[in-house]
C-alpha cells in the first residue's frame, strides 16, 4: 500500500532508476537500515522514497532475490511527521461550475500542505477541466485520495463508457467482449493507457486511487477508497404508488448516455457487480492487515445505506432512489467495518452512525444548490467555510459530529418510507396526483431546511421574505380595487383562499387545522381559542433565526394537524402576507 514503511535489512542494495531490472543503475547504493516509504509496487519492485538512512533519495529497489530478503516491511521502524497531520473530504465539487472553480481556486494555497485529502468523485464534465482542478488541488494537498463518480470522471476515463458531450465521443475505445468476468481485466488493462481522465489523473501524480496507510504518532491510519456504481435492486423502499411518477430512464442520464459490453445492464445490477469486482485485490489485502491499523476510513462516490438517501417523498423525481446506492457497497462497507465512511453523489450533507459505523457527506454540490438549498448541503460550517469537511487529526482522532439537517431530521423523527400519499409542495411538480394523494408534511414535523445551521436558515428565510415582498409589494396593496380579494397579487404556485369570519369558526370546529393570530401583541378581541400567537411580521420574519429547541417546538405546532394553516388579522394585507411567508417556510403552497 501507498504510504507503507520498509526497511533494508540487506548490507546494501542496487537501487535503479525505473520499474525494470534492465533500467538505469544508480550510482549510491541504499545501506542497511534505510527506512523507505512506499509510493508504487509493481510485482517485487518497490518504488521509494527515502524517509532516513545513507542512499539515494528515491528510485525503484527488488524485495527478495530468490530467497534472499533486501528490504521488508517495517512497523518499528516509523519516521513520524513533526507537524499535525490532518485528514479532509471533499465530494461532488462540479468545478465545470464557475463558481464552483472559484471555490477551489480560494483555498488556502499553504494552510493543507501537510494534509490530505479525499475527494469522493464528480469533478468536472470535461478532461482540462477536470486536470485544472486536480492540479490546484495537489498544489494545496500533500497527499489526494480519489476515486471516479458518476458524471465524467468516469465518461471521461472508463474505455467502456460513451457519453456524447456536446455532439462528440470523449470516448472512442470499446471492449470487445461480451463477457462479465473480463470486464475487469480489460479496464485495469486499458485505463493506464492514454485514455481520458485516469492518464489525467496519473499526469497529476494523483496515484491514490488504491488503499494508502498514514503513518502518524497516533498509530496507523489506512484510507480505503472502493470503487461502485448504482442500481436499482438497492432501492427497496416502497414506492409512491398514488402519485404518477416519470420513468428512471428518462430522468438519468447514466441510462441512456452509457455503453456497456453486451450482458452488462445498470437495470439488472450487472454492472455494479462488475465495478465491485474491480475493489477484489485491494480489498483483501486490506481485510488481511486490518488489526495493523488503529483507524480505518473507507470511501465511495456511491451511497453505501438506504438510511443515507432521503425517503422517496423528498426526492425530485422519486426514481433517483435507484440511481444513487449499491448492495454490493453496502456489504464491503460492512465487511471492513471503518471508523468513517465518506460519499457522496446526492448533494446532501450527511453526519450519521449507523450500526457502530459513522457516515458522513461534504458535498460542495451547484451553486444553485447551494443558494436555495444551502441548509440541505451544508455540513457543520462547510462548504461556508473556505475548506474542505475535516475528518481526522493525528492529534485529536476523529473531528466532532457536524451538524446536518437531514441527520437530525432522521434523528428526530425516524424513517417512515410507508408513508406514500403526501409529499411536500416543491417535491410535486414533476407529479400527477390522484384521489388519495396530498401535499405538505407529516403532522408534528418541522421542515427538514430548518434543522440546518443558523447561517443557512437565515440566508433561505431572507430569500423566502424577499420573494412575498415582491408579490405583496406596497405600491400593488395601493392600486388594489374596492373589491380587493378578487384582485390581490398572485403568487406563482396559486393564491391562499380568503375566508370570512363564519368560516373560520366552522373549520375551527372541525378541529383539523391550525389557527395562527398574527396580530401585533395585546390586539383587542377576537381571539380563537388555541391559536398560535405570531405576530407579523416582527415574529414571522425572524422564525428562522429562533433557538433551536424554539423553533422545533413553534414550528411542530404550526404543523400539528393534517389540515390547513388558517391565519387572521385585522386587514386582509397582513394575514395575505403571512401566509405566503409560512407557505414559504413549510414548503407547500400558498392554497394550503
Amino acid at each position: 500500500m501507498r504510504g507503507d514503511h520498509w526497511t533494508v535489512v540487506a548490507r546494501s542494495i542496487l537501487v535503479r532508476s525505473g520499474s525494470s531490472v534492465a533500467s538505469e543503475a544508480l550510482a549510491e547504493r541504499l545501506s542497511f537500515g534505510a527506512v523507505l516509504l512506499e509510493m508504487d509496487m509493481v510485482g517485487e519492485r518497490l518504488q521509494f522514497k527515502k524517509l532516513q538512512g545513507e542512499g539515494p533519495e528515491s528510485g525503484w529497489v527488488t524485495i527478495k532475490v530468490k530467497e534472499k530478503v533486501l528490504v521488508q516491511r517495517a512497523i518499528d521502524a516509523l519516521v513520524l511527521p513533526e507537524n499535525v497531520l490532518r485528514l479532509w473530504a471533499l465530494s461532488d465539487i462540479h468545478t465545470d461550475k464557475k463558481e464552483n472553480m472559484q471555490w477551489i481556486r480560494e483555498l488556502d494555497e499553504n494552510a493543507f500542505q501537510e494534509d490530505v485529502l479525499i475527494l469522493a468523485g464528480d469533478i468536472a464534465n470535461t478532461m482540462e477541466v477536470l486536470e485544472e482542478t486536480l492540479l490546484l488541488l495537489k498544489a494545496r494537498f500533500q497527499r489526494i485520495f480519489f476515486c471516479p463518480g458518476s458524471l465524467a470522471d468516469w465518461w471521461n476515463t472508463c474505455p467502456v463508457m460513451v457519453w456524447p458531450w456536446g455532439g462528440r465521443r470523449l470516448l472512442k475505445l470499446k471492449p470487445q467482449t461480451d463477457e462479465v468476468g473480463d470486464f475487469g481485466l480489460q479496464l485495469r488493462r486499458q485505463i493506464p493507457c492514454n485514455y481520458g481522465g485516469l492518464q489525467i489523473v496519473r499526469r497529476c501524480a494523483l496515484d491514490e486511487t488504491t488503499p494508502g496507510i498514514l503513518n502518524t504518532g497516533a498509530g496507523r491510519l489506512v484510507v480505503v477508497p472502493i470503487l461502485a456504481w448504482h442500481h436499482p435492486q438497492w432501492d427497496t423502499e416502497p414506492e409512491l404508488q398514488e402519485w404518477q411518477v416519470p420513468a428512471l430512464e428518462k430522468t438519468m442520464a447514466d441510462y441512456w448516455a452509457t455503453r456497456w459490453p453486451q450482458k452488462l445492464r445498470i437495470e439488472d445490477g450487472s454492472v455494479a457487480e462488475a465495478f465491485d469486482q474491480l475493489n477484489e485485490r485491494c480489498f483483501q489485502n486490506v481485510m488481511q492487515r486490518r488489526d495493523e491499523f488503529q483507524a480505518v476510513v473507507s470511501f465511495s462516490h456511491f451511497v453505501p445505506r438506504i438510511e443515507l438517501n432521503p425517503e422517496k417523498r423528498y426526492l425530485i423525481p422519486s426514481s433517483l432512489a435507484k440511481a444513487v446506492g449499491s448492495a454490493y457497497l453496502k456489504e464491503r462497507v460492512e465487511k471492513l467495518k471503518p471508523d468513517v465512511h465518506v460519499f457522496g453523489h446526492t448533494h446532501f450533507g450527511y453526519d450519521m452512525e449507523l450500526d457502530g459505523i459513522r457516515y458522513l457527506q461534504a458535498p460542495l454540490a451547484t451553486p444553485a444548490e447551494r443558494v436555495w438549498a444551502g441548509s440541505l448541503v451544508t455540513l457543520g460550517g462547510f462548504p461556508i467555510e473556505r475548506k474542505p469537511c475535516l475528518v481526522w487529526t493525528s492529534d485529536l482522532g476523529f473531528a466532532s459530529t457536524y451538524r446536518s439537517s437531514w441527520s437530525k431530521y432522521y434523528q428526530r423523527y425516524g424513517r417512515q418510507p410507508a408513508v406514500t400519499d403526501v409529499i411536500p409542495s416543491l417535491c410535486c411538480n414533476l407529479y400527477t396526483p390522484s384521489s388519495a394523494s396530498r401535499t405538505g408534511w407529516i403532522a408534528g414535523r418541522m421542515p427538514i431546511w430548518l434543522f440546518g445551521p443558523l447561517p443557512s436558515r437565515i440566508q433561505e428565510a431572507e430569500m423566502v421574505i424577499n420573494e412575498v415582498r415582491n408579490i405583496t409589494g406596497r405600491a400593488a396593496v395601493l392600486q388594489r380595487s374596492a373589491k380587493g380579494r378578487e384582485k390581490l397579487p398572485p403568487s406563482s404556485q396559486g393564491d391562499p383562499k380568503m375566508l370570512r369570519g363564519e368560516e373560520a369558526l366552522g373549520l375551527h370546529a372541525a378541529g383539523a387545522h391550525v389557527f395562527i393570530d398574527v396580530r401585533p401583541p395585546g390586539a383587542a378581541g377576537g381571539c380563537i381559542p388555541g391559536a398560535i400567537s405570531l405576530p407579523h411580521p416582527a415574529a414571522t420574519e425572524t422564525l428562522a433565526s429562533l433557538d433551536d429547541d424554539v423553533l422545533l417546538q413553534l414550528c411542530e405546532r404550526l404543523n400539528a394537524k393534517s389540515g390547513n394553516m388558517i391565519i387572521y388579522a385585522e386587514e386582509d394585507e397582513s394575514s395575505w402576507d403571512a401566509a405566503l411567508l409560512l407557505a414559504g417556510y413549510f414548503r407547500i403552497w400558498p392554497t394550503a
